[in-house]
């Protein structure tokens, strides 16, 4: 969890000009509740620790809930309610790829932090250019369902590991589009591939009004092979009283 020991061991790596001191807790809660199992992150610094944080919070809540399996206790946890997700294990992944040579990089002092927080196994690291390393990635962990990009070159991720997202659902989020001309660019490219994809992209823009520079968030989920799950609740549960989702 974000506590104050976690909030004290992250502080060293935050950059102001960096505008990621909403966006890190943001990534948090989104891994917390989305669960993905694969997760790449692109140029290690202030939000590693909190993608690595979100993933073994996730471990140890889902180990938790799928211990209660079958148990009188379970009939009041609202998670069981959907019990067959807990046929899968849970193993979940960061890849992170930088160049670790550049001076100025906070990766290094990033490494030590995720040691200092016992959450250096959870990350795997992919040394080289965003350019080029898909191929390392797909070999790493395969498909990712999620992915945080902060970096100049985000046209050229989307370009190359568009495909390694998963389309059933997968999410990648990127930082600062929506106010410099090459970043609408990449926004204009995605609304692109909504042909490519038949329609089934979501883009949403979170923007930061009291900021003048580094102020989004952009939000893609791929939804191309994307099937909902089975309803399972019951008319008038806790989920919904009223019943509205057995009409039709």
């Amino acid at each position: 969890m974000i506590d104050d020991a976690f909030v004290s061991a992250v502080k060293p790596l935050h950059v102001p000009e960096m505008g990621t001191d909403a966006t890190a807790p943001l990534l948090y809660w989104l891994i917390r509740t989305l669960r993905p199992q694969r997760v790449l992150e692109v140029g290690m610094g202030y939000t590693t620790p909190f993608l690595a944080r979100a993933l073994a919070d996730n471990k140890a809540a889902f180990a938790s809930e799928r211990a209660l399996l079958g148990t009188p206790e379970s009939d009041t946890v609202q998670p069981m309610a959907h019990a067959p997700y807990y046929d899968e294990p849970y193993e979940p992944q960061l890849v992170c790829i930088d160049r670790m040579t550049d001076a100025s990089s906070s990766a290094p002092r990033a490494l030590q932090v995720l040691e200092d927080l016992d959450l250096a196994g959870t990350c795997r690291i992919i040394e080289g250019d965003l350019r080029g390393s898909s191929d390392k990635v797909r070999e790493s962990v395969g498909m990712v369902d999620f992915a945080w990009i902060d970096t100049w070159d985000t046209l050229a991720f989307v370009r190359e590991y568009w495909d390694l997202v998963n389309p059933a659902g997968g999410v990648f989020v990127a930082h600062y589009l929506m106010t410099y001309p090459e970043g609408r660019a990449v926004l204009r490219y995605l609304e692109s591939l909504r042909g490519r994809e038949k329609g089934r992209l979501e883009i949403t823009n979170l923007r930061e009004p009291h900021r003048y520079g580094q102020n989004s968030t952009t939000i893609i989920r791929r939804t191309r092979d994307y099937v909902d799950p089975e309803d399972l609740r019951p008319s008038g549960s806790s989920n919904d009283p009223t019943g509205v989702l057995d009409i039709g």
